[in-house]
């Protein structure tokens, strides 16, 4: 990063973040949230982000909640500390599913109407959903309490994605998802840029492979573009065998298919029906490369009703059927 690009991000304004730790937190999505605002300090030079560690009932010195695995963490404030927070987030895990305050869902409603940011990590989005936050909205959250939360919340959609946005509001499906989230967030107020720099600093292989780290960087970049562009080609890319229909896609990520359409037009120049078949036609290409698997196998993996239709979409897509490109990769072997 050039000297000119840390001294324009160091002039933006310093954002104040709150962390509200409710018991039995995910330490994990904690952690991750809050060192990546570290690393975001550090290679800026200054504080980009001030943040706070908040409970919820009135704060006393020396006051600790203790996460899902019982480790402690200390607090510096209370909520009545985080009515002018710029981003809140709300750091939930076990037993949230019954937790009621009137006090807190009060705030996250105030900091909601005048347009705060508000982050539900793990399980957060039980929080959201008792604030009413989440009425005609869709949310992300932990796979283990998608059941519940569907059984609470039936009229809030659920997404599969790693994570999701909706307006101010986003939620994480937790774990390593949550540094995925930062760094949309990061990229969001200090430039897509700025946010690959954050992201080098926690890219170890020991971690995530090569091509899981290159499809991380992918999905920052098209949920940079647009977030309901990213969700898209996120789920897109998750359901090759038995695609889904486009307006499925649209509902579940919590969109139109009219904006979707819109979105994937003004990005990638393209329709979203033609750029999932795409997808698809390129995970074929690759399982004829490196498989053995016959050419019906694979027309069927890759969600096509019958070999021909296959064969055909491949050939206008490639300039060649697949059982030609299976025979010249053939003659490599």
């Amino acid at each position: 990063m050039t000297a000119n690009t840390t001294q324009h991000t160091a002039e933006k304004k310093v954002i104040q973040v709150s962390f509200v730790l409710l018991p039995g937190f995910a330490l994990t999505s904690f952690a991750l949230a809050i060192e990546a605002l570290s690393v975001a300090n550090v290679l800026n030079g200054s504080d980009l982000y001030q943040y706070q560690i908040c409970q919820v009932e009135p704060f006393n010195i020396g006051s600790a909640i203790k996460s899902s695995n019982n480790v402690p963490i200390e607090t510096n404030g209370d909520i009545d500390s985080c009515q002018q927070s710029d981003l809140i987030f709300i750091c939930g895990y076990r037993n949230v599913a019954d937790y009621n305050n009137p006090r807190f869902f009060t705030l996250l409603r105030n900091i909601a109407r005048r347009k705060g940011r508000i982050a539900a990590l793990s399980c957060g989005s039980f929080i959201l959903a008792k604030a009413g936050l989440l009425q005609d909205k869709s949310c992300t959250l932990v796979p283990e309490y998608c059941n519940t939360f569907a059984e609470l919340y039936p009229s809030i959609m659920l997404q599969e994605n790693l994570y999701t946005i909706t307006d101010n509001l986003l939620t994480s499906a937790g774990g390593t998802a949550t540094l995925d989230m930062l760094l949309y967030l990061i990229g969001q107020d200090h430039g897509r840029d700025f946010a690959q720099h954050v992201s080098q600093q926690f890219l170890q292989e020991r971690i995530r492979s090569r091509e899981e780290m290159q499809t991380t960087r992918r999905y920052l970049t098209l949920r940079m573009k647009s977030p309901c562009l990213g969700a898209a080609v996120e789920l897109m890319e998750k359901h090759i065998s038995a695609p889904y229909p486009i307006s499925t896609v649209a509902n579940k990520i919590g969109t139109t298919q009219r904006n979707l359409e819109t979105a994937f037009q003004k990005h990638e120049h393209t329709s979203p029906g033609r750029y999932y078949l795409h997808l698809r036609l390129q995970h074929a290409r690759k399982m004829i490369e490196e498989t053995h698997l016959s050419i019906a196998n694979i027309s069927q993996a890759t969600g096509f009703s019958s070999q021909s239709h296959f064969s055909k979409c491949f050939r206008e897509q490639f300039n060649q059927r697949p059982s030609e490109l299976r025979l010249t990769h053939s003659s490599f072997q």
